[in-house]
C-alpha cells in the first residue's frame, strides 16, 4: 500500500494530474478502498500482447470485481450507504468490462 500512501501525499499540480488520470481510466474510490489488494497483485507480470497472459489478466480483473463487491457489501450505517451504492456500481461497471473485453488496457 506504499504507492497509494505516497499518492495521498501529493499536492498542487501533481494531485490534480492524478485526479485527471484516475478520473479518465479508473475510479479513484476503487483505488483508495482496494489499495492493499491492488498493490499485492502481479500486474506488471502480465503482457497483454501475449495471449497466454490474457487469462491471468482476466482472473485479476475478476478478483478486483470480487474484492470490490465484498467491500461494498460490508458498508453499513448512514455513512456507508452511499459508498455501498457507489462501490457496487463500480463493481458492475468493471464486471461488464470483463465480459465484453472493453477493459484492462483498452
Amino acid at each position: 500500500m506504499a504507492g497509494w500512501i505516497q499518492a495521498q501525499q501529493l499536492q498542487g499540480d501533481a494531485l490534480r494530474q492524478m485526479q485527471v488520470l484516475y478520473g479518465q481510466h479508473f475510479p479513484i474510490e476503487v483505488r483508495h478502498y482496494l489499495a492493499q489488494w491492488i498493490e499485492s497483485q502481479p500486474w506488471d507480470a502480465i503482457d497483454l500482447d501475449n495471449p497466454q497472459d490474457r487469462a491471468q489478466a482476466t482472473q485479476l480483473l475478476e478478483g478486483l470485481v470480487q474484492e470490490l463487491q465484498k467491500k461494498a457489501e460490508h458498508q453499513v450505517g448512514e455513512d456507508g450507504f452511499l459508498l455501498k451504492i457507489k462501490l457496487g456500481h463500480y463493481a458492475t461497471q468493471l464486471q461488464v468490462g470483463v465480459y465484453t473485453g472493453s477493459s484492462a488496457g483498452k
